[in-house]
């Protein structure tokens, strides 16, 4: 179907938030294709890397690859003819650029697709904020100057252009590149058997934040990294002693989720929480354990000692 105006690109916004399941829904998808696309790239399970400034220039290129893989899984998108994608008929494309903060992202747009939709995209993880907008690329839209592959930006005319789908959107956290002092001492540990205890320190350095599948595979550098979270000699058994429950998606965790008003974790997400008896002074939101007693979660110069009895509630 050939693209006569730029009305076609509001037909192409309109049929992906109807995939997505409305405005707001299609804003968390992408989201939530640029934070897997990102740790695609990192490649942490195997590298314990997760920022940008740790890839290479050409694994950083290869981000808008996996950009564009993930988008079309993400809302079942058809194969175009000469572009990424058709919606509707239409000849869409995706492209990805990396942004910092006070930058001004740059996306090269090759003349094969003039004519076509462009369904641009930018992310930056050290601020935790996405864009991305929908432009009808024509002649007049790209800048006079080309590399040597033709490939150019877009001038003013085709920013003016654009059709935003979100502007500095939420970026799902990336929680080790919140707090790179802590990480960087949680990764510091780089032995051959040195997993388990990255796993210990992440989750004393990032008490009561919750950690993503990710986050923890990363750092344990192996694919079943959530068992070194649990018993069985993990987390829960090794830090029982000082305090610390490891709350995960069971249902005995359930009762100091609702009193204390945490994020409920998926399955394979955890947060470390350091608890201590609650006593009748106390201010703090406190939960019962499986025998009533009364415990909260410990201020930062409490030691713990010992953890609460849990059963499903």
């Amino acid at each position: 179907m050939e693209i006569s105006s730029d009305d076609d690109v509001q037909v192409v916004k309109e049929e992906l938030e109807r995939r997505a399941g409305g405005a707001n829904a299609l804003t968390e998808r992408i989201g939530n294709v640029l934070r897997r696309s990102l740790d695609r790239s990192y490649e942490g399970l195997t590298t314990g890397r997760f920022h940008l400034a740790q890839l290479s220039k050409t694994e950083k290129a290869h981000t808008g690859s996996l950009f564009e893989v993930e988008l079309q899984k993400e809302f079942d998108l058809a194969d175009g003819h000469q572009t990424d994608y058709q919606i509707l008929g239409m000849d869409v494309d995706a492209k990805y650029t990396h942004s910092r903060k006070g930058s001004s992202p740059s996306w090269m747009i090759g003349p094969e697709i003039e004519g076509s939709i462009a369904l641009i995209a930018t992310a930056d993880d050290y601020q935790s904020v996405w864009s991305a907008w929908l432009v009808w690329i024509t002649p007049g839209r790209r800048n006079a100057g080309a590399n040597r592959d033709s490939k150019a930006s877009l001038n003013d005319a085709g920013k003016e252009a654009r059709v935003s789908i979100a502007v500095d959107a939420p970026l799902p956290a990336n929680t080790l590149l919140q707090r790179p002092g802590d990480a960087y001492e949680v990764m510091k540990f780089q032995g051959p058997m040195d997993g388990q205890k990255r796993i210990l320190e992440l989750c004393r350095r990032f008490e009561g934040i919750l950690l993503s599948r990710t986050t923890v595979v990363t750092v344990a550098k192996q694919l079943d990294g959530p068992k070194r979270m649990r018993e069985n000699g993990g987390a829960r058994t090794r830090l029982a002693n000082d305090g610390y429950i490891i709350i995960g998606n069971e249902a005995r965790y359930d009762r100091v989720i609702r009193a204390l008003k945490l994020q409920q974790p998926a399955k394979g997400e955890f947060i470390p929480l350091k608890v201590v008896r609650a006593h009748p002074e106390d201010a703090e939101p406190f939960f019962l354990d499986s025998d009533g007693t009364e415990w909260r979660r410990a201020r930062p110069s409490e030691p713990g000692s010992g953890i609460p009895k849990l059963a499903s509630s």
